[in-house]
């Protein structure tokens, strides 16, 4: 089996697997929708990652604010960073999803139109020779 076809063969039983159970296989990187904030004039800066608080940054500076006024911050990072987490997964829901039955139709025309190409390609490369060995003679 050459190389191309164990990657084709690959990729029809990853989209097999897509279309049975509706999963991304193991090995494709899919990466949850992220979102930022930050309050403070940027000293104070949070991350969100699948809907939990990845990082809280602050800068030295905003220690000065006080407590209460350095918690309402914190809180207006947090809640810019969940708001943003929540438009970058709308955003991705709103991508067009894949059509594993569609790709996989794709992939069998594809396939099919590779095997007519090599068949004209060797009857050409074949035909080719042809001539050369009657012009040798």
């Amino acid at each position: 089996m050459t190389e191309f076809d164990r990657l084709f063969q690959q990729t029809r039983q990853a989209l097999a697997s897509m279309r049975s159970t509706g999963q991304v296989p193991d090995g494709l990187d899919v990466q949850p929708a992220r979102g930022t904030g930050s309050a403070a004039g940027g000293q104070v800066e949070v991350v969100a990652v699948g809907q939990r608080v990845e990082s809280v940054t602050v800068d030295p500076r905003a220690l000065r604010m006080g407590a209460e006024m350095l918690g309402e911050q914190i809180t207006l990072a947090v809640n810019a960073a969940l708001d943003d987490l929540r438009l970058a997964a709308g955003e991705a829901a709103d991508a067009p999803a894949v059509d594993p039955v569609a790709l996989g139709q794709q992939l069998d025309e594809l396939q099919n139109e590779s095997v007519r190409s090599m068949a004209a390609m060797t009857d050409a490369l074949t035909d080719a020779v042809r001539r050369i060995q009657q012009a040798a003679r």
